[in-house]
């Protein structure tokens, strides 16, 4: 297929086009700077000069696709409260270009859509059958996996991805800011909790994009998570990575804060335990690459801490190194 991509360069959209160029598709990538059109080109994806919420571009190069995949959705946590209208008329654009015609729409979320069923039944393991429960900053996200999950002429489909992992990790999510606790302090702090996150590795996700688009009867959400750990198994994996065999201080939830944010705080707060038995019965998902505790464990020795789950200033150096 002929596909417009949005979002090809970053940490999950480069592995994605990556799984997609090997499928033989071709693509046309969404470019918001030089930079990153010169890395889409790089790799043999046609840029197109634009960014989330260009309206006109997007819906031009919509229509003369085969299929669009959305991977960027505008930014995470409190960030993506900067970039509302812009998602939302995206989601718009690519429907309006694409209605009446069936072509597959893939966009991504993930399962923070459901970070508040963690807080109140933190053992509960979400499926696709929950009720989304955003928080407030979220709410646009549902209103457009909504809308999209209502659509009837357009074949729309939600991956929504676990917290990622794998290839030495991106700047987004737990264990990344775990590492960046440990760049900060020189050691690694965790709180005395049991909550766990469901994790995926990002060469497994991207073979879920592949199944979505490759099956002409997927429409519908799919969670795409499959490891699930304790936020003090991962402290102490990140420990063990950067040589510190395992060993970690633990504080209370109030001095994480001080320490690093309100994030990783949440990091040591929040469940969310996610099932992906939808994307497996109904898709053929078969998930396989190394859990996240074999993962962590097996990054090079001595470790360059910089390198691996960067801070947002080292990402696209740190995307550069191969593992």
């Amino acid at each position: 297929m002929k596909l417009f991509v949005m979002g090809g360069t970053g940490y999950i959209g480069s592995v994605v086009c990556e799984r997609l160029l090997a499928e033989g598709h071709q693509l046309r990538g969404l470019a918001r700077t030089d930079d990153a059109a010169a890395q889409l080109t790089a790799v043999g994806i046609e840029p197109v000069r634009g960014a989330l919420g260009d309206v006109d571009i997007i819906g031009q190069e919509s229509r003369a696709a085969d299929g669009v995949v959305q991977i960027t959705t505008g930014g995470f946590l409190i960030q993506a409260m900067d970039t509302v209208h812009e998602a939302v008329s995206t989601t718009d654009a690519v429907l309006e270009a694409l209605a009446g015609t069936d072509k597959p729409y893939v966009w991504t979320g993930g399962t923070g859509g459901w970070m508040d069923t963690g807080i109140a039944f933190p053992e509960r393991v979400i499926t696709e059958a929950d009720p989304m429960t955003v928080p407030h900053f979220y709410i646009h996200f549902l209103q457009i996996a909504q809308k999209l999950l209502a659509s009837q002429d357009v074949r729309t489909i939600i991956l929504s991805a676990g917290q990622l992992y794998g290839r030495g990790g991106g700047y987004i999510g737990p264990v990344a800011r775990v590492f960046n606790d440990l760049r900060k302090h020189g050691v690694v702090h965790a709180c005395n909790t049991d909550n766990a996150f469901t994790f995926v590795h990002v060469d497994d996700l991207a073979d879920l994009y592949v199944l979505a688009l490759n099956n002409p009867s997927t429409r519908g959400n799919y969670i795409g998570a499959t490891d699930t750990v304790h936020m003090m198994d991962v402290a102490r994996a990140v420990s063990k990575a950067a040589g510190l065999d395992g060993k970690i201080e633990i504080v209370d939830h109030m001095t994480m804060r001080e320490l690093n944010g309100r994030a990783n705080e949440g990091d040591f707060f929040y469940n969310l335990r996610a099932s992906s038995a939808k994307a497996r019965d109904e898709l053929g998902w078969q998930p396989h690459r190394p859990g996240l505790i074999e993962e962590l464990a097996s990054l090079p020795k001595p470790l360059d801490v910089n390198s691996v789950y960067p801070e947002p200033k080292r990402h696209f150096a740190a995307s550069l190194v191969k593992f």
